[in-house]
């Protein structure tokens, strides 16, 4: 195709940053977008010089996409994402997947049956120095993951829990669906896999419906432990992901060696960085028939990561990743 003809779902919002990537992308163009209202729509539209909607299925039956991001609540990605693939779009989802094990696999299920690309948002990975960490670790130059966490201490007003879907189960989660899960995708991304968690979550700072404070332990498929200590309620707070080997750690973009600092030769990601390289990537997916970097199937780890830590926390005990569709189908 000479053009990847690209529309976005929920385009107002952090729609418009999938816009502004698209069109910084070579051989891609923002041609349509929805939002709730004509008068939410109409800005967006004139813009990037695309056709307003309202309504998914109108879109999709209206135009002639190549590709669509979703960036709408989370609980929604899985009817969104099944009918674009059935009209034959490929699909970017924003994170995560959807906030239900079954509906994810009914996204991938879907792009499998129609033949199409399904990725999931994960931009996070896409620097430099996530990228030369993943590399080391893959050549064994931390040696033995002994530790691996993360910390994602950051602040939402309450106000941000009273729009109609934030901190809402059955749309979207609590810190660890909707802000945690970028770093969970990390740490599983770098070390190889998550294997168990034992999760203890809470809401303290806010009224919402789901926690907004979770500390839990992993235990990683490599042997290694780890935690992720997540919140929304606290000011002043820091984000930091570190991998600690016998040989030497990775803290938040600073390399050391046994005790010495380093400057490592970084290792660019293949398709550039943040959102716009990910997009990219999608986009060079789409026009060469291959699947994305970040795939519908690997998006889908983060997620059933996360799952399992609330079917811990529900439980009162440590719980396998591979426990989490058994789990669900019995609840």
């Amino acid at each position: 195709m000479e053009t990847v003809r690209y529309g976005i779902v929920g385009a107002t919002g952090y729609g418009s940053n999938h816009a502004d990537a698209v069109e910084a992308v070579d051989g891609a163009e923002v041609v349509a977008g929805t939002a709730r209202s004509e008068e939410s729509i109409a800005p967006f539209a004139t813009a990037y010089g695309a056709t307003a909607y309202t309504d998914y299925e109108e879109l999709f039956a209206d135009e002639s996409l190549d590709a669509v991001s979703i960036c709408t609540p989370s609980g929604t990605h899985a009817e969104i994402a099944v009918a674009a693939a059935e009209a034959g779009i490929h699909v970017l989802s924003e994170k995560p997947l959807d906030v239900y094990l079954e509906r994810v696999d009914r996204m991938i299920e879907a792009a499998d049956r129609n033949d199409v690309r399904l990725g999931g948002i994960f931009q996070r990975r896409f620097t430099p120095e996530r990228w030369t960490a993943r590399q080391w670790v893959e050549e064994g130059r931390f040696g033995d993951l002994i530790l691996a966490d993360t910390a994602v201490k950051w602040h939402r007003p309450q106000r941000y829990y009273e729009d109609h879907w934030h901190g809402q189960r059955d749309l979207d989660g609590g810190v660890l669906m909707q802000q945690a899960i970028h770093f969970v995708d990390l740490l599983q991304w770098l070390t190889g896999g998550i294997e168990r968690v034992t999760a203890d979550t809470e809401t303290m700072a806010h009224e919402m419906e789901c926690e907004d404070v979770a500390v839990v332990s992993l235990r990683f498929e490599n042997g290694a432990r780890g935690t992720v200590a997540a919140t929304t309620g606290v000011r002043g707070g820091r984000e930091r992901v570190e991998l600690n080997g016998t040989e030497g750690s990775y803290n938040s973009g600073t390399f050391v060696l046994e005790d010495d600092e380093v400057e490592p030769d970084l290792v660019e990601p293949p398709c550039g960085t943040g959102l716009e390289g990910q997009i990219r990537d999608f986009v060079g997916a789409v026009r060469e028939d291959r699947d994305p970097i970040v795939s519908g199937r690997d998006a889908r780890d983060a997620v059933e990561v996360v799952l399992a830590a609330y079917a811990s926390a529900e439980l009162d005990r440590p719980v396998r990743v591979d426990e989490v569709r058994d789990l669900q189908e019995h609840t």
